[in-house]
């Protein structure tokens, strides 16, 4: 099983572009996902590790997204890990990126984060489910 569930905020606008593949056009959004994970050093301070997640939705997602996601837009996204590769002067290279299924904007928050992980409220959180 191939499936992971993301929720972030938005690190950048969307890159649309519109491509012909066997004659047919097709739309395609490549973004980056903010998540973050909140915990407590050993000493007892706060702290966040933020990682970004390149993204990328196809056809009717893709358009969607296009018209009505911005930077900093809180997203639920689940898809599944898709690996490129791809040969650059003679060496070979990959990465990871997110191929999305479907995805929900969410609301954003207008608390802003105090570090204290006792709130109900997270504005970010990662969230993956592999088995």
């Amino acid at each position: 099983m191939n499936k992971i569930i993301l929720k972030g905020n938005l690190a950048r606008d969307p890159e649309i572009k519109v491509l012909e593949l066997n004659g047919r056009k097709v739309t395609v959004a490549n973004l980056v996902i903010a998540t973050s994970r909140f915990f407590k050093r050993a000493d007892g301070t706060k702290d966040k590790d933020t990682t970004f997640i390149p993204c990328e939705a196809w056809d009717t997602g893709a358009e969607t997204i296009g018209k009505y996601v911005v930077k900093g837009d809180p997203l639920l996204i689940e898809g599944s890990l898709k690996v490129e590769s791809w040969e650059k002067d003679g060496q070979k290279m990959s990465r990871m990126k997110v191929r999305i299924g479907s995805f929900e904007r969410l609301y954003k928050s207008s608390r802003p984060y105090t570090g204290d992980t006792s709130e109900t409220v997270v504005e970010q959180e990662e969230v993956v489910d592999s088995i």
